[in-house]
């Protein structure tokens, strides 16, 4: 086909795109279905830095459908590069993807047969999503329409309004699009809008269209959701946020006068809100800059409707929240729901609304509780000695639907064998995926152990501590359905189950040993840590032994560092390219760190995540600091804090918002596994309250 006669053309921005991740976007389209010599591709190459402006074009060299426009402005969203790039476009129909993001081998085929059959201005498909690391946030498209129907076509005299504006609708990348209806309704990209971007052509674009053609059933884009996006980033500052608004602005004027309903932009009102929140650098000032912008539309928004796509909490929060905040650039931070939110209400009212039928959500009315006060004034404090006899009903009978409506998939045992405490599947992958997300992508060393002997309990559920746990659900199950996450450490794993104790820690030293590429050395706790570095001179001839018989190179190589250096840091010595060590360190194995830096010395450490039988309760926030964040990401856990001159019976049970900084408190814990108001056996100072994360340190 010749280079005037293409089927479809697709237009990328690119700017500064990983080329190993590019890959894949290279990849979707040489291989659709269609053809690769019937696709024009315009990469348009937006503010590169010098050796993407030779890379990029040297990969497509001989490919007469390839072209790679250079554009270099003071633009800092894909609107400009995308305009552009449809100054370039032949074919009759237009397709956007991004430059880390692909298509499924079918998709242009599915659309430009639709096109040929249904005669529409735009073809609409299903986007998937793939997260770089878990925990990050998805903007995924949650449709109304009835998705048993391979095709829904629409017509402007016929809109079904409420259907098409619903949800995420305004994502460009999962349409396709006739050219000359754009062309000739000139329908360009608003380069002046810095946020959202997409919403306003899409809106524009659905305005002006006389034919839609939904797909509900094809999945034709293949999202990546990147950790450095803009949507991922939280702290912006003043001017950045003033210009978010009036793009929103912008936004409210168009959906007005298409008589479109304005719930999308409440959405981004609600996201105004938390950028305000989260933001450590604006001022009032600015605060009531964006308040004279927004405020005369947000007054003028109603409550919506729930649905599908919203639950009545949120149809709360779009309502509630930007009225508080961006209404109120004075102390944006007193409104009712803003102080609830910031107390953890969405994770505390998750739990009550899927746990109202059990024993102990009938005991105590879950389904009446409104309000965190209501939650705290009804429901009591929990301990060992409260539990133990609901437990036993579960792990001895085998009752179920008592503390939880989900089935209990393990229990982990605690330090002193007191207690067993449930743990559900939402509640368990949160351990799991932050071990992940601590190996992924580097050489590490993982030292952890793996108790071989399992019981079960009558409820079928597995009893053993978190960490065997957590390293047979990371070996057996995660790794082997997440190989995007490039989980690579250097023991085999069949090493973790076949040796127990001082045994496997040998084993694992001298797998650690073997791999001089280590960038870092991960343990649950720095106990491990300490121990695993201790047997480097307890244990030394048998280590050495088992490199030996590998690499008698490395053996002797690792003899002679540690007979050099006894006394000294050794670590960086041993591995070269060490970066740091990874195991949480702080307050009662203060002592067990201490140990771990004297083989380390000044290498960074990370005290990475605090694992507790009752929930994932924090995050290092940085190498080498003893402060950590609790967010509401960590297993969605509710949390009070309990002075400790108090046993909670003179209501002095407090939430974070009502912290005092710096002084010491009992953590008390709702989760997702049964556990409701439980005094923990955590003791933490609160340095720090913001609006999505608490920040402590352990006392």
């Amino acid at each position: 086909m010749s280079k005037n006669n293409y089927a479809i053309s697709v237009i990328t921005p690119f700017h500064n795109v990983d080329l190993a991740m590019f890959e894949a976007a290279r990849d979707s389209v040489i291989s659709q279905t269609v053809g690769f010599e019937n696709i024009q591709w315009i990469i348009v190459l937006h503010n590169c830095e010098d050796r993407y402006l030779t890379e990029v074009p040297e990969m497509f060299a001989g490919c007469d459908n390839v072209l790679t426009p250079v554009l270099n402005n003071d633009a800092r969203t894909p609107s400009s590069p995308r305009n552009f790039g449809l100054t370039f476009a032949t074919a009759p129909y237009i397709a956007f993807l991004d430059g880390d993001d692909s298509f499924t081998p079918w998709c242009f085929e599915a659309v430009l047969d639709e096109f040929r059959k249904s005669h529409p201005q735009v073809v609409c498909f299903r986007r998937e999503y793939e997260l770089e690391r878990p925990g990050l946030e998805v903007y995924t498209e949650t449709v109304l329409w009835n998705q048993a129907n391979e095709r829904i076509v629409v017509e402007k005299g016929n809109w079904d309004v409420e259907k098409m504006f619903d949800g995420v609708f305004g994502m460009v990348t999962s349409k396709a699009y006739d050219r000359e209806f754009l062309m000739g309704n000139n329908l360009l990209f608003d380069e002046d809008i810095p946020y959202a971007e997409d919403m306003a052509y899409v809106a524009q674009v659905f305005a002006a269209a006389d034919r839609i053609c939904y797909l509900p059933q094809l999945i034709g884009y293949h999202y990546y959701v990147n950790a450095a996006s803009l949507v991922q980033s939280t702290d912006k500052d003043g001017a950045t946020l003033i210009a978010y608004a009036e793009g929103f602005a912008k936004l409210f004027d168009m959906f007005l006068q298409y008589g479109i309903e304005t719930d999308d932009v409440q959405g981004l009102c609600m996201r105004e809100s938390f950028f305000i929140l989260n933001s450590k650098s604006i001022t009032a000032e600015e605060r009531a800059k964006i308040r004279d912008i927004l405020g005369p539309y947000i007054m003028n928004t109603k409550m919506l409707e729930p649905s599908k796509g919203r639950d009545l909490e949120a149809c709360n929060m779009l309502y509630y929240i930007p009225r508080e905040v961006i209404l109120n650039p004075d102390d944006p931070y007193s409104g009712l729901h803003v102080r609830s939110m910031q107390n953890g209400s969405n994770a505390l009212f998750r739990i009550l609304l899927e746990n109202t039928s059990t024993d102990y959500g009938e005991k105590y009315s879950f389904k009446t509780l409104k309000t965190i006060d209501a939650y705290r004034f009804r429901v009591p404090l929990s301990t060992a000695a409260s539990l133990k006899p609901l437990i036993a009903l579960q792990t001895n009978i085998g009752e179920q639907n008592i503390l939880t409506s989900l089935p209990i998939q393990s229990y982990f045992t605690t330090e002193d064998e007191s207690l067993l405490l449930p743990s559900t599947q939402p509640h368990f992958i949160q351990f799991v995926d932050a071990l992940s997300e601590t190996l992924a992508h580097k050489k590490s060393a993982l030292l952890a152990k793996i108790q071989n002997t399992r019981r079960m309990t009558n409820d079928r559920a597995v009893v053993a501590d978190i960490e065997t746990t957590l390293v047979r659900s990371l070996i057996n199950d995660y790794i082997p359905s997440h190989p995007e996450y490039e989980i690579d450490f250097s023991s085999r794993e069949g090493v973790y189950y076949s040796h127990e104790g001082d045994d496997l820690y040998v084993h694992l030293m001298a797998d650690a040993l073997l791999s001089p590429d280590l960038e870092q050395i991960v343990a649950i706790d720095a106990a491990n840590l300490a121990h695993a570095f201790d047997l480097l001179y307890d244990e030394q001839d048998a280590i050495l032994a088992l490199v030996g018989e590998a690499d008698a190179k490395r053996a002797a190589e690792a003899r002679a560092v540690l007979s050099q250096n006894k006394g000294k840091p050794v670590a960086c010595e041993l591995w070269p390219k060490l970066e740091r060590t990874v195991a949480y360190g702080a307050g009662e194995m203060y002592e067990s760190m201490r140990r771990v830096k004297a083989y380390t010395g000044d290498l960074p450490h990370n005290h990475g995540y605090l694992y507790s039988p009752v929930g994932l309760l924090g995050k290092a926030v940085a190498d080498d600091t003893d402060l950590f964040a609790m967010t509401p990401a960590m297993g969605s856990n509710f949390y009070e804090l309990l002075p400790l001159a108090s046993d909670g019976s003179d209501g002095r049970v407090l939430t974070l918002s009502e912290a005092e900084y710096d002084e010491p408190y009992q953590l008390v814990v709702t989760n997702q596994a049964g556990l409701y108001r439980y005094v923990t056996d955590h003791f933490i100072r609160v340095r720090e309250v913001g609006f999505s994360s608490a920040r402590f340190t352990i006392y």
